[in-house]
């Protein structure tokens, strides 16, 4: 299998926030988030994954999900950031962050890995050697409100079912008006048409209903439960799991592994952008200037990222002119709505 080397210098918007480094070391011990706001907003809705094809007998429902997308549909699929637009996305709902801050701990494969896992390298605007992750990769789906297909960016995420995984709430449901998208696939270490970890269709779509009724950036968050492969193997097993962080600090250093389909890129492979994030004016979001570009929504933030893996402290839902990518803020609310699902099969 071949990875493109670190040499392959991707085009990122220039930020005094990256930094330049081989691995991303701790910030020291985790600090509560300032205010003591509601967790409103907090309830969620789960469906059951569906296909836009009509059933064909003999397949199982994740057979039919991945059959869908020839290397044509995905070739063509369009990054999923206009979806914000078409839901009138809005913010400022008066949503903050509670509680004292806590983490689930990441997960190491448990299958032996492939011999060239050790050896991807992402892609970045500066000269460090950041490893891609097996546990991110690139999203599929179609969305039957306007009979497309999409691109987004996702990372898989420990938990007792070891078959989680995070993304953002418009890459499950086009919010306000919106539909839940079908044919949901998700190809861990996406290389340029190449899936050396096959493909995970989605069993279970959760966001929160703030998303799915109001178009609420702040709960632009999702999870999908995806079934085993073939081989009856669970995804995390497999891949890995990243671990969770809530009510943390505004301010944390990340490193966001994406795949940014817009230009200057093409969404062929992992681009990775570090640096230390911060709250944007009065929102309760995280931000920092990657300027990545559609196709990278729904990428995992990971506070402590080992080359492996590490702890999501947001996912990417927006981007602005100045190149300012955002994430919702992850508060007590994200972290029930994680409960609610880690265990499901």
């Amino acid at each position: 299998m071949h990875f493109p080397d670190i040499r392959r210098v991707a085009t990122v918007a220039a930020s005094a926030a990256l930094v330049a480094a081989t691995v991303l070391v701790g910030t020291g011990p985790a600090q509560a988030a300032p205010g003591g706001g509601t967790s409103g907003g907090a309830s969620v809705s789960t469906v059951a994954a569906t296909t836009s094809t009509t059933a064909r007998s003999g397949l199982t429902a994740a057979q039919q999900a991945s059959d869908y997308w020839t290397k044509e549909r995905m070739r063509t699929a369009i990054s999923a950031d206009v979806l914000v637009e078409k839901a009138g996305a809005v913010t400022g709902k008066g949503l903050g962050p509670t509680g004292a801050a806590r983490s689930v701990p990441p997960a190491a494969p448990t299958v032996a890995p492939a011999a060239s896992r050790a050896k991807s390298l992402a892609s970045g605007d500066i000269g460090a050697n950041v490893a891609a992750s097996t546990t991110v990769g690139k999203v599929f789906f179609y969305n039957p409100a306007d009979g497309r297909n999409y691109v987004c960016s996702a990372g898989a995420v420990n938990s007792s079912s070891k078959l989680l995984v995070m993304s953002a709430g418009h890459c499950v449901h086009g919010g306000r008006g919106g539909q839940w998208m079908q044919n949901w696939i998700f190809v861990p270490l996406y290389n340029y048409g190449a899936e050396p970890y096959g493909r995970w269709s989605a069993k279970y779509l959760t966001t929160f209903n703030a998303w799915i009724n109001d178009s609420n950036l702040e709960r632009d968050v999702s999870y999908i439960t995806v079934y085993p492969n073939a081989a009856g193997q669970r995804l995390v097993n497999v891949v890995g799991g990243n671990g969770l962080s809530v009510n943390y600090s505004y301010t944390q250093a990340v490193t966001i592994l994406a795949y940014p389909a817009a230009p200057p890129y093409d969404g062929g492979w992992q681009q990775y952008c570090q640096g230390t994030t911060y709250r944007p004016g009065s929102e309760y979001k995280i931000a920092l200037n990657c300027g990545f570009t559609g196709g990278s929504s729904g990428a995992v933030w990971l506070r402590l990222y080992n080359d492996a893996y590490g702890y999501v402290n947001g996912v990417m839902s927006t981007l602005n002119s100045a190149g300012v990518n955002k994430s919702p803020y992850f508060d007590t609310a994200v972290m029930d709505a994680y409960n609610s699902v880690a265990a499901r099969v």
